[in-house]
């Protein structure tokens, strides 16, 4: 009898032990919660289920960077969109030679950072009478003085934006923008299209590296094939010349606006080409204001505030 009562007490303790175990691995809840062995409501687990995609649907989701693009055309007398403008604009983030290279072709560039100068933010801002007499293809079409786009982006892919629409005809005069050779070249293009090629990528700092690269889309439109990540892929276009000398790659911070316009007199150089009117339809030339619409994060932190979440 005894040795009953002992066996007993001990398989009690036992069951109290087991049962504490499962208590607290369990984290004082019930031990097979939400399983198989109970009755758990199907919204719970809709529940579950969607938070879960939720989590994998960030960790796949591709961010954008928004970036604006604005053209603003002004007169060539126009003293505060040009030498007062350039005296608050900083020109040295380019290296030496790249901004050589750039002026010698009618190309100036530089950033702004913080508040735009107030004559500048006035005429982005402003909004002028529409024309209907432009081609369709025209960056004129929509507003003759200011003309705005903005692009969803993803980072490190190309964007082509048309500065000057297709022209039957373009001579250009160019100043060592293909090669290290410091000489000048001329070149006839048919069907010719002045564009820029901008990829972006974001900082760690919450602005963007953006680099771009003037080309020349030009002849009939082809078929050719591509390599894309280990693939081919049959693509439809125009041939490009890609001045490569003349690429520039910086630094945008999340206040920065890039600037960009021509300088000297009319020639027939690249300046000309993106920011003047080849066909002589309007006087003057253009200014291109570039800059991001939101603050980017580097996709390391990205990642490592997920994970610190779900820890």
């Amino acid at each position: 009898m005894d040795t009953r009562c002992q066996t007993s007490i001990i398989c009690q303790k036992l069951i109290l032990l087991f049962s504490f175990v499962l208590l607290v691995a369990s984290g004082c809840q019930t031990p097979f919660a939400n399983s198989f062995l109970t009755t758990a409501s199907s919204e719970a687990i809709e529940k579950q289920i969607d938070t879960g995609s939720n989590l994998s649907a960030t960790h796949n989701h591709l961010e954008t960077i928004p970036l604006e693009f604005t053209f603003l055309r002004y007169a060539e007398e126009d003293l505060e969109l040009g030498d007062e403008l350039w005296q608050v604009i900083d020109e040295q983030c380019l290296p030496a030679n790249l901004r050589h290279r750039l002026n010698g072709n009618g190309i100036r560039a530089g950033v702004v950072r913080g508040n735009l100068p107030n004559a500048l933010a006035h005429r982005l801002s402003s909004t002028s009478d529409t024309f209907n007499n432009e081609p369709s293809d025209s960056p004129l079409a929509v507003d003759r003085t200011v003309v705005k786009r903005v692009i969803q982006t993803l980072p490190g892919r190309t964007n082509e934006i048309v500065s000057t629409p297709r022209l039957e005809e373009l001579i250009l005069l160019e100043h060592g923008s293909r090669s290290t050779i410091d000489n000048v070249s001329g070149q006839t293009y048919r069907d010719a299209s002045a564009v820029f090629d901008v990829r972006a990528t974001p900082s760690a700092d919450g602005g963007i590296e953006i680099e771009l690269l003037p080309l020349i889309r030009h002849g009939p439109i082809e078929r050719n094939w591509t390599g894309d990540d280990g693939a081919f892929r049959l693509e439809a276009g125009q041939r490009k010349t890609v001045m490569n000398k003349l690429e520039f790659k910086l630094r945008l911070p999340a206040d920065g606006t890039l600037i960009l316009s021509s300088v000297g007199p009319p020639s027939s150089g690249l300046g000309d080409a993106f920011f003047r009117d080849p066909q002589g339809r309007h006087e003057g030339r253009r200014l291109l204001a570039i800059r991001s619409m939101t603050r980017t994060v580097d996709p390391i932190f990205l990642e490592n505030s997920v994970v610190n979440v779900e820890d």
